[in-house]
């Protein structure tokens, strides 16, 4: 083992630890533990958003897909760009006012009020979809952060899991919310640096980028994989579906429910994350494509494409500062699990335990069980992570997916459609974990196969590569409006959505007619519904 890797891996470790111990002083209370007492700063928020969502995903799924594919791959990277953009304008403002009015600490908490359901249903298929799928993703991060433990130390990829989970499990069940969002800050700039650093050394070591294109395969220098026509368009929607993913993402959603203000989630909130994810997806990429050349060159050796990164800071790096890379990839990892953990406890003590089963607990105690509950979802997540195939992209993509389609499609379009009822919501959620279990599994993994049994065997003909949270996404969203449609909302659910989302005059309180119109229509929005306190 390398005791220069060892030791800035430690002093990384150390760091977390000290964010941890400081957040614990701020976590008393059920509100504190799981959205951070609504008090969390933009740019806190933002870069915890992006860093729990990139995940291991960022660092060794998405280079790995790189290092295969080429060129090609860069449209999951456009995929997740547009993802964020969409998260921002279509999500973010509205759930935070919405939140306030209702005081909701998780998603189910928001859907239940939102839809005025009185039976409960819409809680626990909530929570049943975060349970399974938030479990399956966090076993996806657990063996990502094995295969860069591994590498790094020469050790077995279980063993670098046991060690992941040891770590993780310990700072969230320490700190709560606000030392998941803190951590993640410090997450995100080390995510940042690594994905800057790596390519750069990568493309001095091979010679430049022309050098580097020499090694490659003519299909992995053609933008559609070496497709045409209809086969290509393709090939750019399996690995632009991200997109849709976004808009259903607990574990991100929740920090727009965290934001101390509404009104910032658009232009710094964009700002900053859209410049944070343009840097890392085009080093995540170029890290990939780049370490495919040094492979060809003979510069490095590599046994599984999703290891190419922890691969390429030991080969290039001193021992040290490859520690530091190393931890960064952690960072990845730790930033998406942390957050995950945290939801799915919410999930079973709040929605289930405190809100289902009517258990009256005080605030300290709630977060005492929320606690025990993240320690079970790691135990579970630990047992899929050891026996699971440990290819990171499919297992990110299929827990992605079930919570794309479990949440997305009623999450939309109850911020933005009056007429959407608890029945659809029900039905819709419904069919998305029923769905999504059996397709999933059905079909041989995430994406479309032409091999798959029966119908989905056709289908796998048409869309091969496609995954299958994109299509069944939009079939959910129609389930959703046909069901709203022959139903019949409650008139004060609808008047209480014309009331929060009414357009208000450009120009009040003796404000400039410039200075108001220079503010978006959603900034003006939630500064009149923050005046008449319902955020």
């Amino acid at each position: 083992m390398n005791a220069g890797i060892l030791i800035g891996f430690l002093a990384y470790l150390a760091l977390l630890a000290y964010i941890g111990w400081w957040a614990n002083r701020f976590t008393k209370t059920e509100d504190q533990y799981f959205v951070g007492g609504r008090k969390v700063h933009i740019l806190a928020a933002a870069l915890s958003d992006k860093a729990s969502d990139f995940s291991g995903w960022l660092m060794l799924g998405y280079p790995g897909s790189a290092f295969k594919a080429g060129l090609g791959a860069f449209w999951a990277a456009i995929g997740c760009l547009f993802g964020t953009l969409a998260d921002y304008v279509l999500i973010g403002p509205r759930l935070r006012i919405y939140a306030g009015k209702f005081r909701a600490i998780t998603v189910p908490d928001y859907l239940e009020a939102r839809l005025k359901d009185d039976t409960k249903l819409i809680r626990i298929l909530g929570a049943a979809i975060i349970l399974v799928f938030m479990t399956a993703y966090v076993a996806a991060q657990f063996a990502a952060g094995g295969k860069a433990l591994a590498q790094a130390f020469d050790i077995s990829v279980n063993t670098g899991i046991l060690i992941t989970v040891i770590i993780l499990t310990a700072y969230v069940i320490t700190g709560g919310f606000f030392a998941v969002v803190w951590t993640d800050v410090v997450q995100a700039l080390f995510m940042l640096l690594t994905l800057i650093i790596v390519p750069i050394l990568a493309l001095a070591k091979i010679g430049g980028l022309e050098k580097a294109t020499q090694y490659m395969e003519p299909a992995k220098l053609h933008p559609f994989g070496g497709a045409v026509g209809f086969a290509a368009l393709i090939f750019a929607i399996g690995y632009a579906s991200w997109i849709v993913g976004y808009l259903g993402q607990p574990h991100i959603v929740t920090r727009y429910m965290s934001v101390e203000d509404p009104r910032k989630l658009r232009r710094p909130g964009i700002f900053i994350s859209g410049i944070w994810t343009i840097i890392v997806l085009w080093g995540a990429f170029f890290a990939g494509f780049l370490g495919y050349a040094m492979v060809k060159a003979g510069i490095l050796q590599v046994s599984d494409p999703e290891r190419v990164i922890p691969a390429m800071a030991v080969e290039l790096m001193p021992s040290w500062l490859a520690g530091f890379v190393i931890a960064g990839i952690i960072s990845a990892i730790m930033s998406t699990a942390d957050s995950q953990l945290l939801v799915a406890s919410s999930a079973v003590t709040r929605d289930l335990y405190h809100k289902v089963l009517g258990k009256e607990l005080g605030k300290k105690q709630i977060v005492n069980i929320g606690r025990i509950v993240v320690l079970g979802v790691a135990i579970f997540a630990l047992y899929g992570a050891l026996t699971g195939s440990k290819f990171i992209y499919g297992m990110v993509a299929t827990a992605w997916g079930g919570l794309a389609v479990g949440f997305g499609p009623i999450l939309t379009l109850s911020l933005w459609w009056k007429r959407v009822t608890k029945e659809a919501g029900i039905i819709g959620m419904a069919y998305g974990l029923i769905s999504e279990v059996i397709l999933e599994s059905k079909i041989y993994g995430w994406a479309f196969n032409p091999n798959a049994p029966g119908f989905f065997g056709t289908l796998g003909s048409i869309f091969n590569g496609v995954p299958v949270f994109f299509i069944n996404f939009f079939v959910t969203l129609f389930i959703i409006i046909i069901v709203s449609l022959l139903t019949k909302p409650p008139e004060d659910v609808v008047k209480l959505h014309e009331q929060i989302f009414k357009k208000v005059p450009v120009q009040e309180g003796g404000k400039k007619v410039m200075e108001a119109r220079a503010k978006s229509q959603i900034e003006n929005v939630a500064e009149f519904i923050k005046a008449r306190g319902f955020a």
